[in-house]
């Protein structure tokens, strides 16, 4: 009668055993941090049953473990989006035209990630704006290799000298051309305003163009409210073609119809796909470059624009020595700009 209770505190007792080192083992490989609370293996006085518990715990742990099938295989790519995190997952990307404004297929003269891009060197352009207010900002940027081109606010104390500098070192030169915002924010000498009739904004974009010597395309300075008005957008296009200038719509709206109208009236164009320097630091701006060398990677070319800052600018000066080891080449802006036939 004595033995019955005996063997039965006996199964208890290897029954909890079991149970503490099964998750103790299950803990010590999966848990991402020590676990103080674990049951050390090393304490187990039976090596046949801790080899035991280790395979019987394997398939749990392996059902438990995500598997790549049950991660989402591919991440959306977000060019307005600096805060998204980098990751080593594959990316499934989108024009920007394509996700913003016409909801249609990559054009043809997009390059795929397939065999069309064996053999053929994979290019980045960038594009430094904002440029004028200040000497420390024209300089910095002058130092940059000469690929990277220039953007420069009209009629601000140091527009000219930089435009002329850029144009000595035979460096790509645009106006920076600042037009309305949705936040009303000031946009200093040269602005472009929805208000305007046409003969108002069609002078002032004229007058901002003549100001710099050289300049061989526009960008938009803001721009959140003009470049989303299709009329405004006609004048500008109008205009820049008068002058033989490209366009490069800097995207500073999901509902920009600037690039879809720099096509239609013939414009040699492209869309910005990486802002540099939303955020000032240098991990926060090698992020981002990061995120311009896997666009390049999947699409052919990228673009970037970023800002004078000393952060970006000291970064920019290292890291587009070492673009070897991206198996990348830094190209002037004009190489990556697409012509479409007039559709008007």
């Amino acid at each position: 009668m004595k033995v019955v209770p005996i063997k039965r505190m006996m199964r208890l007792f290897v029954s909890l055993y079991i149970g503490l080192t099964a998750c103790a083992l299950f803990a010590h490989e999966s848990h991402p941090v020590p676990y103080h609370a674990q049951v050390s293996t090393e304490s187990v006085s039976f090596p046949a049953l801790t080899s035991w518990l280790a395979s019987l715990t394997a398939p749990l742990k392996s059902a438990m473990e995500p598997s790549g099938k049950d991660q989402s295989e591919f991440i959306m790519f977000d060019a307005l989006n600096p805060e998204q995190q980098d990751d080593d997952r594959p990316l499934m990307l989108q024009t920007i035209d394509d996700r913003v404004v016409e909801g249609q297929k990559p054009e043809s003269s997009t390059l795929s990630r397939d065999s069309s891009l064996l053999g053929r060197k994979v290019r980045i352009a960038i594009l430094i704006d904002d440029l004028g207010y200040n000497r420390r900002g024209m300089l910095g940027a002058l130092q940059l290799p000469k690929e990277v081109a220039l953007a420069i606010l009209p009629m601000t104390p140091f527009a000219h000298q930089t435009a002329v500098r850029s144009k000595e070192q035979g460096r790509l030169t645009m106006l920076h051309a600042p037009m309305e915002n949705e936040r009303e924010l000031k946009l200093g000498p040269g602005g472009l305003y929805a208000r305007m009739s046409e003969t108002e904004l069609k002078t002032a974009l004229t007058k901002d163009i003549d100001s710099l010597p050289g300049i061989q395309g526009v960008n938009n300075h803001m721009g959140s409210l003009l470049t989303a008005d299709q009329q405004s957008m006609d004048w500008v296009m109008q205009t820049l073609k008068q002058h033989h200038l490209f366009f490069i719509d800097s995207l500073t709206s999901s509902h920009s119809v600037a690039g879809v109208t720099a096509k239609r009236y013939g414009l040699k164009t492209t869309t910005r796909d990486v802002f540099l320097d939303n955020i000032r630091t240098e991990k926060a701006i090698d992020r981002q470059f990061s995120r311009l060398i896997k666009l390049a990677k999947h699409r052919g070319q990228a673009m970037a624009i970023g800002h004078p800052y000393p952060e970006t600018l000291s970064y920019l000066k290292k890291r587009l020595t070492q673009l070897n080891k991206d198996d990348v080449v830094l190209v002037p802006l004009s190489q990556i700009l697409s012509y479409h036939a007039p559709s008007l």
